[in-house]
């Protein structure tokens, strides 16, 4: 029954990729097509990038923050097997990340999910390992991989509540899937448990804890820039609140919130940058005097401005460590949350809304600490002024925050022990 469901995806592949692109036609963020060329020779593997490989090790990571947060365990692997290592993503922004890093012998966009080009990219690039990053998983991808020889393993897994509902629905599916991996790296215990109801095996699953948060820096990039920014605005003083990865609910609640609380500044680093120009709209909207981080030198007197559009990448950790309070976004927007603990490395207390299903152990255990707050539409104004007027609880919030991102350290040692364990 598992590869009848698997027959009906790829037959239903092609019309759901051009619903793909007729998505991204008709959204803001129709400026990512602009390479399509370019994308389709490497999503149908029209040609091999390079020499041929005897022999490979895959690593998959679905966009920026996976290809990040595998960096790391990424160097340990290619010491381990002592051969090339090729990245795929999913998007052209994860793409241009991996390229960025020279451990990576090829960095390449996944090809569509269609068993013969799957089954040609093993053939151009003879991968024996592949480790997928997280969630981003594909079944043609998995079978094919485990029908031509390749041994395939999750790392860093992650699999909500609402993706093991999901599952059930095709369960013969995924459990024909799970049972070709190797082993799987889940984030969480409970994480292990839904990948177990979901058809692994359970001897093949291992609660490791999230190889990201061994990346946690609290020395970043940018400290002197944020600096500079921060001294045109006339903020060096001022209790400015840092949003990271938002969106566009979230920011017409900060919006809101700056109309009411206008002591305190804002900067708003959205999730998705192609977001701009609906961002600045929103922002003349408003009728605040806000500025952008790409043009606030040339916009004159800013002393009074009260909102910072940080429209470029690799600023958001500086933000976050000069800033006084962080909201972390895609918690009260759906999304499941962003990184939470790459805010509270800097002993900032770190507000969130109640959608943090991605990372729920991190959102609990900064509540139980007191180093996170929980706050939504209604009371996110409320929660900041709280903040604000009590320097005790804005300092022991902080304190907390800090300690707690610390006890969440050591995951990718333990999933190069599963690793080894396994052989090669």
């Amino acid at each position: 029954m598992g590869y009848v469901i698997l027959l009906i995806l790829n037959l239903c592949a092609p019309f759901a990729a051009l619903g793909v692109v007729i998505f991204f036609l008709i959204s803001p963020r129709r400026k990512l097509l602009r390479n399509l060329r370019y994308e389709l020779s490497q999503r149908f593997v029209l040609r091999r990038q390079g020499q041929k490989i005897k022999k490979s090790l895959w690593i998959h990571a679905a966009s920026v923050g996976e290809v990040r947060s595998v960096i790391k365990l990424a160097k340990l692997l290619k010491e381990y097997y002592g051969c090339e290592l090729i990245i795929t993503t999913s998007t052209a922004a994860g793409q241009n990340t991996a390229l960025k890093e020279p451990l990576f012998d090829k960095a390449l966009l996944m090809p569509v999910d269609c068993y013969p080009l799957i089954k040609r990219f093993i053939k151009f690039y003879n991968p024996k390992y592949l480790f997928i990053v997280e969630s981003d998983l594909w079944p043609n991808m998995i079978s094919a991989c485990a029908n031509n020889g390749v041994k395939v393993s999750i790392v860093n897994g992650r699999l909500s509540e609402r993706s093991a509902r999901r599952y059930k629905l095709i369960s013969p599916l995924t459990k024909m899937l799970f049972k070709k991996m190797t082993f799987i790296c889940a984030q969480t215990e409970e994480i292990a448990q839904r990948y177990i109801s979901s058809g692994a095996s359970a001897d093949k699953v291992y609660s490791c804890g999230n190889i990201k948060y061994d990346l946690l820096n609290d020395s970043p990039s940018k400290i002197e820039e944020v600096e500079e920014v921060f001294r045109a605005l006339g903020w060096e003083n001022a209790f400015i609140t840092v949003c990271g990865s938002t969106h566009e609910e979230e920011e017409r609640i900060i919006i809101s919130a700056a109309k009411e609380l206008k002591e305190i500044k804002f900067v708003i680093a959205p999730r998705h940058l192609e977001r701009k120009k609906q961002i600045l709209h929103t922002l003349k909207d408003s009728g605040l005097k806000y500025a952008s981080l790409s043009s606030y030198k040339r916009e004159g007197d800013l002393k009074d401005c009260q909102i910072l559009l940080a429209d470029a990448m690799g600023w958001l950790g500086a933000f976050y460590k000069k800033g006084t309070v962080c909201f972390v976004g895609g918690s009260i927007s759906r999304c499941g949350g962003h990184n939470f603990l790459e805010a509270a490395v800097f002993a900032k207390p770190v507000i969130f809304g109640q959608y943090y299903y991605n990372t729920p152990d991190v959102a609990e255990a900064l509540l139980k600490s007191g180093g996170g707050i929980l706050a939504g539409e209604k009371d996110f104004a409320a929660k900041l002024k709280n903040l604000f007027d009590d320097k005790a609880l804005l300092a022991a919030s902080g304190a907390a925050a800090g300690e707690c991102s610390l006890s969440f350290k050591g995951a990718t040692d333990r999933t190069l022990k599963v690793v080894e364990k396994y052989g090669k």
